[in-house]
């Protein structure tokens, strides 16, 4: 579910993401070949990215970094794990609540709301995860245990959690395999994405950086060494899209992915500190954010969330969550 460019002072975030990018142009050679069009840029048309306001309590702007996100439509509420307790923000962007008191949801990774109204959470463990079901005020009711799961996914390490259409979506970035689990536990389907890719012998060098689901159940995924992001439909057909480059439209190191209800599809590049956005037929739009100190500047965007018509971005450097309205007016 947007992005663009601008020269920035050094910072020793900017010297990971140096580190990063001398791996990558090792391995862009490698790259399969692009299997979609894309890269030209779409015809001028209504799109617009407008900077509203940062995730906030009554105290002012909250500086979170580097959290984890997700969007609840049925209340239209974002939910934020990873920096202190689980918070709930409105529609408005007002945190509303938050969970504090559960022992089992301190190591929560990341949390989701079902369409029943309870929450499920994806928890870290001191050996493998565990999915545990919530009422929607963090009370634990129980666990969802994975079922007739195949190998090598008994295994997975997950690192990021989605949900949709009463499915659970995880992500093994190290390994690059999803596993797709009913809201019950019940296997579903499982992908290995180094294999999609004609990469099995690189996944240690390569990995998934942003993961995401949209309306349609496709999984969208970057691969920071290939400058690239991807489209996965539920059987298992990829689609590619992007470019390298440090020109409006093309990624240095990308991030987070997500797509509106539009089609419309959003990259974060970390390098840019931008949010690129890409039409259903992969053709570049527009790119917004950049560092600086005006209202809707990005400090190393990582996570993207669609929600409606908005789209969260999480930032690093304490910048906290940035909300824009996206989409034509």
């Amino acid at each position: 579910m947007e992005v663009a460019i601008r020269p920035f002072s050094r910072s020793p975030e900017l010297d990971m993401i140096s580190g990063l990018l001398t791996l990558s142009a090792a391995l862009v050679l490698a790259a399969p070949a692009a299997e979609a069009p894309g890269g030209a840029p779409a015809r001028e048309g209504p799109f617009e990215a407008e900077y509203l306001h940062s995730l906030s309590t009554s105290f002012g702007k909250l500086p979170l970094s580097e959290v984890a996100l997700s969007y609840d439509p049925i209340h239209r509420e974002v939910y934020v794990t990873g920096d202190g307790p689980i918070r709930v923000f409105n529609d408005s962007g007002m945190e509303v609540y938050t969970f504090r008191d559960s022992p089992e949801l301190q190591a929560a990774m990341g949390i989701a709301s079902m369409e029943d109204g309870d929450l499920v959470a994806l928890v870290r463990r001191s050996v493998g995860y565990g999915l545990l079901r919530c009422t929607f005020r963090g009370e634990v009711i129980g666990e969802i245990v994975p079922r007739n799961v195949p190998s090598p996914y008994t295994d997975l390490v997950p690192g990021i959690m989605r949900y949709a259409n009463r499915k659970i979506y995880l992500s093994d970035p190290n390994a690059m395999r999803i596993l797709v689990l009913d809201d019950t536990g019940e296997y579903v389907a499982s992908y290995d994405v180094a294999e999609k890719l004609e990469s099995a012998d690189k996944r240690a060098d390569l990995g998934i950086r942003g993961f995401g689901v949209d309306g349609e159940g496709n999984l969208l995924f970057t691969v920071q060494p290939l400058f690239r992001a991807y489209v996965m439909t539920p059987a298992g057909e990829v689609r590619g899209f992007g470019t390298r480059g440090s020109a409006p439209g093309k990624f240095n190191v990308v991030g987070g992915i997500a797509r509106d209800a539009a089609g419309n599809f959003y990259v974060a590049d970390l390098l840019k500190s931008a949010v690129l956005v890409f039409d259903p037929e992969f053709r570049w739009v527009k790119e917004f954010g950049y560092r600086g100190r005006r209202p809707g500047s990005l400090a190393v965007p990582e996570e993207l969330v669609v929600g409606g018509e908005k789209l969260f971005v999480s930032n690093r450097g304490r910048k906290g969550v940035s909300v824009f309205h996206v989409g034509t007016r």
